[in-house]
């Protein structure tokens, strides 16, 4: 599968010169800062390891489109590469610039910005022991250091004469020595001082580059994509993990059907699918991987469709997956075919969850199921949703979030629900294996402290689903006013009172989704610390609306958010925690469709909750 390869230094930068060994598609562009270039040279100089490099050889089934490494003068011409370097552009191309071309190196400052620079050797520093930190200096392209402000000439390389009369060699001679040699020789007049210090510099820093060898890992041309992947996470020694986006953007560059990139992104007078999506806010979290993600569940679930409709036997029927094998083996063909589908599917499932009472991506309990919604709505070419239908998807939705049931193993639950919902909705009697597996415990709301929870996020999506209104103004919270005025989940009975009660209420229970509902930051400052009683009355007052005890208002808006006014009135929390909590609990039974495990009633076997998310044990 492959083989571990010592390549000289020079023989590599000169295959990356010639196009012989160039980069796939996939890679990044090259981004390294001027110090990290320097102590690169220092180490190569200095015979230090910088690391193996993962190559790939060409010619197999794998195709990737490639490109030269920045600089090389092959990008001016086709050349097809013998190998694709995965992993080392940085190095590869650091070292490339430094040492073999003539032209500043492109790179950038500490703060980002970018900068054109020549390095270095101080060659009186060089053949110093230890190897000094400055012995390396990095030049602007201009060859001339000047003071501050531009005053005063520090040191001027700008012709050979100057990098001789300073004592600087230039890094981009290191594989070319002979004529700056014979040049410093004139130069000094043949002096055998000066001679035999660069004889000790050529010792000490020019032959051992010259003699450096990298460690070069090269796989066969018969290794798969999957294999690929897995031994690039393995070496690549910036612990960037090599996603099935930038595979697919080289394997399908190669075959010139779309630029995956490009698609993704946008270009030039076209919108790309990310800032399309991005537009709707409950979007904004669906990555490149998302996207993908959901075309091969389409894909898959097409030709499961289409084998089963040809007769095949159910053990030949292939696999609806997103798992990342089934992401490398999308074809060109099959995103073309899907891509637009899927991007309405998205559309259509933002929709969908705003609807269901959740407008801001980071408030959606599972993201994935985004994925499945977009894929599911996407296989069915986006056709409305009768009713009834609709009925089921929200069931499954709302099961899928309090079942808790996306903590793990998420691409197989993913394939199931675009399988399974796809035959319920087909008139079947087969419930999707999400809303068989659910189950919710009425104890588990008193466990329910932060956004760290998927079912914590659904009782607060329920409450806005259910249309409650602010308990100041008396609007309804809505996509309109939800990011406009600050709508967020707050305490009921404050905090700051429950901790100055008598008895004191511990944190553990007043922090629980059952004392927290939505309404803006201008009522939450209303109510600041003050007792429940206090703040209904001055609530009431703001509104307009007279004595509490003659006025039904603030009482049908707290109903709506399952708080029994008369509780507040009296500040008793204990009362108000009970009836609230049961309040809660038949809100999430409608949803599930389903009775709820209650208190008393014996743990099931089976029942477990994606506790360890929020630091909780089972």
């Amino acid at each position: 599968m492959f083989e571990l390869i010592p390549s000289p230094l020079k023989k590599l930068l000169e295959r990356a010169r010639d196009g012989n060994l160039q980069l796939p598609d996939f890679q990044r562009g090259w981004v390294w800062e001027q110090d990290a270039i320097a102590s690169l040279l220092a180490s190569v100089a200095r015979s230090f390891p910088v690391g193996a490099l993962l190559t790939l050889k060409t010619g197999g089934a794998l195709r990737f489109a490639p490109r030269t490494v920045e600089g090389s003068p092959a990008r001016r011409k086709t050349v097809e590469p013998e190998e694709l370097l995965l992993d080392g552009q940085q190095r590869v191309t650091s070292l490339f610039q430094a040492f073999m071309r003539q032209e500043p190196v492109e790179t950038r400052t500490a703060q980002g910005k970018k900068r054109e620079v020549l390095y270095y050797f101080n060659i009186i520093k060089s053949t110093q022991q230890p190897f000094p930190d400055d012995a390396i200096e990095i030049v602007p392209a201009s060859k001339a250091i000047r003071g501050k402000f531009g005053r005063g000439l520090l040191l001027d390389l700008r012709e050979e004469k100057d990098e001789y009369s300073n004592m600087r060699y230039p890094a981009n001679r290191v594989f070319d020595h002979d004529d700056w040699f014979e040049g410093w020789m004139k130069h000094w007049e043949y002096n055998p001082k000066d001679i035999k210090l660069f004889n000790e510099f050529r010792k000490r820093i020019i032959e051992p580059i010259r003699d450096y060898k990298v460690p070069v890992i090269r796989l066969e041309k018969e290794t798969t994509k999957e294999a690929v992947c897995l031994v690039f996470e393995k070496v690549n020694t910036g612990g960037k993990k090599l996603d099935a986006f930038e595979l697919l953007t080289a394997i399908f560059a190669a075959t010139g059907e779309v630029n995956l990139r490009d698609d993704w992104l946008g270009q030039t007078g076209r919108e790309g699918r990310k800032a399309r999506l991005h537009k709707l806010d409950v979007l904004r979290g669906v990555s490149r991987s998302d996207f993908l993600r959901a075309v091969s569940l389409a894909h898959t679930h097409d030709r499961r469709r289409a084998a089963k409709a040809a007769g095949k036997s159910d053990q030949e029927l292939p696999q609806v997956s997103c798992k990342h094998a089934a992401l490398l083996d999308i074809p060109a063909s099959g995103y073309v075919e899907w891509c637009d589908e899927i991007t309405v599917g998205f559309e259509r499932a933002a929709k969908f969850l705003y609807e269901q009472g959740l407008f801001w991506w980071k408030d959606v309990p599972y993201p994935a199921q985004i994925t499945a919604l977009a894929a599911f709505f996407a296989s069915r070419k986006n056709k409305e949703l009768p009713v009834g239908a609709k009925e089921k998807v929200e069931q499954w939705f709302w099961c899928g979030i309090f079942g808790e049931l996306y903590g793990s193993s998420t691409d197989s639950r993913l394939a199931n629900d675009v399988e399974d919902l796809s035959r319920w909705l087909a008139a079947s009697d087969q419930e999707p294996r999400t809303i068989r597996d659910a189950m919710f415990s009425e104890s588990r709301l008193d466990t329910l402290y932060t956004r760290n929870s998927a079912a914590y996020k659904g009782i607060y999506a329920l409450l806005l689903k259910g249309g409650v209104r602010d308990f100041l103004t008396d609007d309804r919270i809505s996509i309109q006013n939800y990011l406009a005025q600050g709508i967020d989940i707050h305490h009921i009975f404050p905090r700051a009172w429950c901790e100055s009660a008598k008895p004191l209420i511990p944190r553990e229970r007043y922090n629980t989704i059952v004392n927290k509902t939505a309404i803006s930051s201008s009522t939450n400052r209303t109510i600041g610390g003050k007792a429940p009683s206090a703040y209904c009355r001055e609530l009431n007052a703001k509104r307009g609306l007279g004595r509490i005890a003659n006025d039904s208002s603030l009482e049908k808006t707290l109903s709506d958010h399952r708080i029994g006014l008369n509780h507040l009135r009296s500040d008793d929390f204990d009362a108000f925690y009970a009836e609230r909590k049961s309040a809660l609990l038949e809100l999430i039974e409608t949803g599930m469709g389903k009775v709820a495990h209650r208190d008393g009633d014996g743990r099931p076997e089976d029942y477990d909750h994606e506790r360890i998310a929020e630091g909780q044990l089972v």
